[in-house]
């Protein structure tokens, strides 16, 4: 255990170039709205780079840095939590080092039925922590390991609870905790029908204020992506 904390440690200290000539692999060979993603490696220790610094243009230089500190942000707020993956190193603005977790996707694996009650408290307690992932529609940010824990990742989109005055932004983060909540029943539907009851169902059928907001927040984000592509 030893050897494999200090074979992370030196893992961490690396620099960028160091760190791209230690990749395994690229989950995502980067682009111009896309950050590269890597497993990094040194003897038994690993790592999930994530780096926008080869980004090109404006997405790279203006865009880039506010996602990784939503990201950063995201999983300082929720350290510690099991089921999160801990940042190891902010590189800088364009470059963060976090966890990494040996597990599958959710659509993926083979999921017993105690993960979706693990995965349900998960979300519990990220809400509590103040919270909201607001992509949980994508089930692919939903793993689960070989012994049936679940874990979150890519808070890119996440929105945090306001301060207790901000009543209006409290009111909005409580639309995106509703949000996260449909997603975990439109998950049981699809992936464990047995599980499944009406209310669940009813997800399918039922678009509420909190997903049609995110599908207009989104379609602005996209709208904002291809100009600054087109500027670049």
């Amino acid at each position: 255990m030893a050897d494999d904390d200090a074979e992370l440690q030196w893992l961490t200290q690396l620099s960028r170039e160091q760190l791209h000539a230690r990749a395994q692999h690229y989950f995502k060979a980067g682009g111009a709205t896309e950050p590269e993603v890597a497993l990094v490696a040194h003897g038994a220790a690993r790592a999930i780079f994530k780096d926008y610094a080869r980004t090109p243009g404006w997405f790279g230089r203006v865009i880039a840095p506010v996602l990784i500190w939503r990201e950063a942000s995201a999983l300082t707020r929720l350290a510690g939590l099991v089921g999160i993956p801990r940042i190891h190193r902010q590189i800088d603005a364009r470059g963060l080092l976090i966890e990494y977790l040996p597990a599958t996707p959710w659509p993926r694996a083979d999921v017993p039925e105690a993960a979706y009650q693990r995965l349900t408290a998960l979300v519990a307690a990220m809400h509590e922590r103040g919270v909201a992932h607001c992509d949980l529609r994508a089930p692919s940010n939903i793993l689960v390991d070989a012994n049936g824990t679940p874990y979150i990742v890519d808070f890119v989109a996440r929105v945090h609870r306001g301060r207790r005055w901000n009543l209006p932004w409290n009111w909005l983060f409580r639309q995106f905790v509703a949000a996260d909540d449909s997603a975990l029943a439109k998950l049981r539907v699809r992936f464990a029908p047995g599980l499944a009851d009406a209310a669940d169902r009813a997800c399918l059928e039922y678009r509420g204020p909190a997903e049609r907001l995110a599908r207009t927040i989104g379609e602005w984000a996209r709208n904002v992506v291809r100009f600054f592509v087109r500027s670049s």
